[in-house]
């Protein structure tokens, strides 16, 4: 990361679509642990996290960033709770 950490308000255009990105990769990657693991819930949550976090991407532009910010949240959250299980491998990026 470079230099001092930045609100999504901070960030510029890439900036925004990167972070959301890198998100949406993560939920990805632990729904597929997950299923293979037989969460099927978690990974449906996961994977529809992921997929509204791609779909807010087109509006990243705009000034009122509230809506990516909260699912940002959720998606960061979803994956701190996937990595505190004791039946699971680290989460891959």
């Amino acid at each position: 990361m470079d230099g001092e950490p930045k609100t999504l308000e901070e960030m510029n255009l890439r900036e925004r679509f990167n972070m959301l990105e890198t998100v949406a990769g993560a939920l990805e990657n632990a729904a597929d642990e997950a299923e293979d693991l037989g969460d099927v819930r978690f990974a449906t949550n996961s994977k529809c996290v992921a997929g509204m976090i791609r779909g807010i991407r087109s509006d990243l532009a705009e000034r009122d960033l509230l809506p990516a910010e909260l699912l940002l949240k959720q998606g960061v959250m979803l994956l701190h709770l996937y990595s505190m299980r004791s039946d699971r491998s680290p989460v891959r990026h």
